[in-house]
């Protein structure tokens, strides 16, 4: 099947994306996260890590200035106003940041779409695809299955005996075997990925209902998202 990256996506869009994950993920903590909303001097930082990759493309780009440009100010007037929208429109976190990433990410979309004429990077498009592969299974993926399926996490007791950060590591490096496996045509490995991850746990998936159900929620949306991002990147 052909990639989507191939038919729609340009180098300079998978560039400007890639930007957005450092900012809005890589750059920012969950605890930055959190207090933006309340903190005007967080928001101003959160804004400052924007801008650094934003101004290192347009370094290298000059013909992308004005694009990097209105993407900053759209990206510090979305999040100015992110707050307020929510209270208003009474949403929920899951709705407020499937709102928010939308239209960080559709306007990228339409201003290269719509201003780039030009797409020759420094970079190959083959090894952007893969640095965004990488960044987009990594800590964006964790974070849209923490917000997503929040109601389904279960308790702290149902938490215990595992190391802090461990499940989204190995979630991550499953996605990245999984994406390999699919470069090199090798999908029957994929499902090895799954039994190794199941016999690790089988005596806690065993014992306790609730672990297993998020266990398998977690599971089966690792495998989805690796596969979508596959599709879209690689």
């Amino acid at each position: 099947m052909t990639g989507l990256s191939s038919i729609v996506m340009s180098p300079y869009l998978i560039l400007l994306l890639i930007c957005h994950l450092l900012s809005d993920y890589y750059f920012q903590s969950q605890k930055m996260a959190d207090r933006k909303n309340r903190d005007k001097k967080v928001l101003g930082l959160h804004i400052l890590y924007v801008a650094l990759p934003l101004i290192v493309v347009s370094l290298c780009h000059l013909d992308l200035w004005w694009i990097c440009l209105i993407i900053l100010l759209t990206h510090a007037g979305i999040d100015y106003s992110k707050p307020w929208v929510q209270k208003q429109w009474k949403l929920t976190n899951s709705w407020a940041f499937t709102l928010d990433q939308f239209l960080h990410v559709g306007i990228i979309i339409i201003l290269v779409f719509l201003g780039v004429k030009n797409n020759t990077t420094y970079l190959s498009a083959d090894i952007l695809k893969l640095i965004f592969y990488v960044l987009l299974v990594g800590k964006p993926t964790n974070i849209v299955f923490k917000i997503l399926f929040a109601n389904y996490q279960p308790t702290m007791e149902d938490k215990m005996d595992t190391i802090t950060g461990a499940g989204s590591m190995i979630g991550f490096l499953e996605r990245l075997i999984i994406g390999a496996c699919l470069v090199y045509g090798q999908f029957a490995s994929i499902g090895l990925v799954f039994t190794a991850k199941s016999i690790a746990r089988y005596n806690k998936i065993s014992e306790n209902p609730a672990f297993a159900e998020y266990y398998l929620i977690g599971s089966l949306f690792s495998i989805l998202s690796a596969l979508l991002a596959a599709w879209l990147c690689l």
